[in-house]
């Protein structure tokens, strides 16, 4: 996958693909068996470009936070829209300071319109392609690329992952499904931010596990990134009503009651 293949991209926006899309989503794979006794929010950061690898993670470290990166590595040391993607340099020192490297396909593929195999197939290849680039440690998370998935299709990662994100707005409790989590984007529409702001604060109030993710973060970037000023708004934000502002597997440590890997 380009980086301007990845900008052309359109989704099937026929009547047969919105109702699929709609019984995809309430099929559930593997539902979550508890409700969570504390608020957790992941903020994460789909493809990646490097801006979120250095912005984004200072952003998160500035208070704490740790964040998970969903890696696209077909996509890996090329140049786009977003702006420089990541490369094998990157990995390392992400990790070494708390985040996450997680799956997100080789070809960044519209999984709901691959056949099975190849999805699959292409899966195993992102995750050959980050033990290529150095990354050791065990991947347990993934994200749909552009959220599309199927219901036969969610049941066969249940093995390869303990999670997997959407990218329905949504918050996420009992019986929620593990393998099409929902989230909350934050774009470069004022009105994303506000959405999440508003997620966030009600979450304080109600604990649930809650995703925030993007894509660049840098000032005039795609229009599926965002500013480090909105970033850092909702990261301190986060912070302050006391959340759990964790990497994904550690969400899933937490609320599930296991032990840390």
């Amino acid at each position: 996958m380009t980086a301007q293949a990845l900008a052309d991209y359109v989704p099937d926006r026929s009547l047969a693909a919105k109702i699929r899309r709609r019984l995809t989503r309430w099929q559930v794979a593997a539902p979550l068996s508890v409700q969570p006794r504390e608020t957790y929010i992941c903020f994460t950061f789909d493809d990646f470009p490097k801006s979120a690898g250095d912005t984004g993670a200072e952003i998160l470290d500035e208070v704490g936070a740790k964040g998970g990166y969903y890696a696209c590595t077909g996509m890996a040391g090329t140049t786009g829209t977003m702006g420089d993607l990541f490369d094998e340099r990157d990995l390392a020192p992400l990790t070494a300071a708390g985040h996450e490297i997680c799956a997100h396909t080789e070809s960044h593929i519209d999984c709901a319109r691959t056949s099975m195999q190849d999805v699959l197939i292409d899966i195993d290849t992102n995750l050959e392609r980050l033990k290529e680039m150095g990354h050791t440690l065990p991947v347990t998370q993934f994200a749909w690329p552009y959220g599309e998935t199927s219901a036969g299709l969610k049941p066969a990662l249940t093995t390869k992952f303990e999670a997997v994100r959407g990218i329905l707005p949504g918050v996420n409790n009992k019986g929620a499904d593990l393998m099409q989590l929902s989230a909350y984007e934050l774009d470069a529409d004022e009105a994303s931010t506000a959405r999440a702001a508003a997620a966030i604060e009600a979450a304080a109030r109600n604990p649930t596990w809650l995703f925030v993710f993007t894509h660049d973060v840098r000032q005039n970037g795609s229009p599926w990134g965002t500013t480090p000023d909105s970033l850092r708004r909702l990261v301190r934000l986060a912070r302050d009503t006391g959340a759990n502002l964790v990497t994904p597997s550690r969400a899933v440590q937490e609320i599930l009651g296991k032990d840390p890997a």
